[in-house]
């Protein structure tokens, strides 16, 4: 066990699988090319799902809104505003082609139950696209024409030509329009990440840990009756009887780490030691514990790793609560 199983994942299903498909296409033109993992397509009044500006020269139309027709029928509505059945369809077909692409058979139990999980992201994201960019407006936050089609023609350059460009477009069954939405869906969602996250302290109270991992309780209290008696050091012993195949050999390190970051029950035994000192055994879903507590400090910086996963789990939270405070209607059957 190393400290990243610890870390809570963000990242839906269709963020990972749709990278495949959209986001990879940025990716693949060009590594450095940043890429939001939380977007939010579009918003809009009457029939348009999202602000959609007047039309300009570019590759982007609408300014990569997504227009509903009249009499459109529709995936979903959020606080009254449409999310068109084509787009969710066209999604969600461009995502269960990736993820046969990654070698899932479809027609395998794991498969159907894989393509059922992976439609309901696919809505989820929709939902939560048009819930990001809802609040944008309201802040007055927007997003220029020109800023999607400066990214498109980046990925072009990237690509080498516009033919490669236009030809992995059709390889992986996308079009110029999706790929302006998904633009315009991840311009949206960093800038609301900066807005609800982009303040977060960058030094927090941290601790320096050990641990020894057991599976069974038999074998953590004899580990720790050791451990009492002075009959061995906590390091050595975590050479000789650790699970943990990641930290063994160094003793059981597990580096820094601050509050939120691992399971509940290991977080509070670890805070509540004293350094030097080691702890109870302490069960957590990953097994029963020994806890080493080295150090201890009140600011240390975290690292761009953690941050990342502060940002994410605040972002993460103001979604959950905008959401609950929303009026969404699922009008598909996922």
């Amino acid at each position: 066990m190393h400290q990243e199983l610890f870390m809570p994942r963000f990242r839906s299903l269709f963020a990972t699988i749709f990278c495949v498909s959209v986001f990879v296409l940025l990716a693949a033109c060009s590594e450095n090319q940043p890429i939001a993992t939380t977007g939010a397509p579009t918003i809009a009044p009457a029939q348009a799902v999202g602000t959609a500006p007047p039309a300009q020269a570019g590759y982007c139309k609408n300014g990569g809104a997504v227009v509903v027709q009249a009499n459109e029928p529709l995936a979903a509505r959020v606080n009254g505003q449409p999310i068109p059945l084509s787009l969710y369809q066209r999604q969600g077909a461009q995502a269960e082609a990736a993820l046969v692409q990654q070698g899932v058979d479809p027609n395998s139990d794991q498969g159907k139950e894989a393509l059922k999980g992976l439609r309901a992201q696919v809505l989820s994201q929709l939902i939560d696209d048009v819930l990001v960019e809802q609040e944008a407006k309201k802040q007055n936050i927007s997003v220029s024409p020109n800023e999607i089609n400066d990214r498109v023609q980046q990925i072009i350059n990237d690509a080498g030509s516009k033919e490669k460009f236009d030809q992995y477009l059709t390889n992986n069954q996308l079009t110029i329009e999706d790929l302006c939405q998904q633009i315009r869906s991840n311009l949206f969602g960093e800038v609301m990440m900066a807005s609800v996250a982009g303040n977060l302290p960058t030094k927090v109270e941290q601790v320096h840990v050990a641990h020894i991992l057991f599976a069974k309780r038999e074998d953590a209290e004899a580990a720790l009756q050791k451990l009492n008696s002075g009959g061995t050091d906590f390091a050595t012993l975590a050479k000789q009887v650790s699970q943990d195949e990641a930290t063994r050999d160094n003793g059981g390190d597990l580096g820094w780490f601050p509050r939120d970051v691992m399971p509940p029950e290991f977080e509070q035994a670890a805070f509540a030691l004293q350094p030097g000192k080691f702890s109870g055994v302490v069960t957590t879903q990953l097994g029963l514990h020994i806890i080493k507590l080295l150090e201890r400090d009140p600011a240390r910086a975290l690292s761009p790793e953690l941050i990342q996963n502060q940002r994410q789990a605040a972002f993460t939270t103001w979604l959950d609560q905008l959401r609950k405070k929303s009026k969404i209607e699922t009008l598909v059957q996922e």
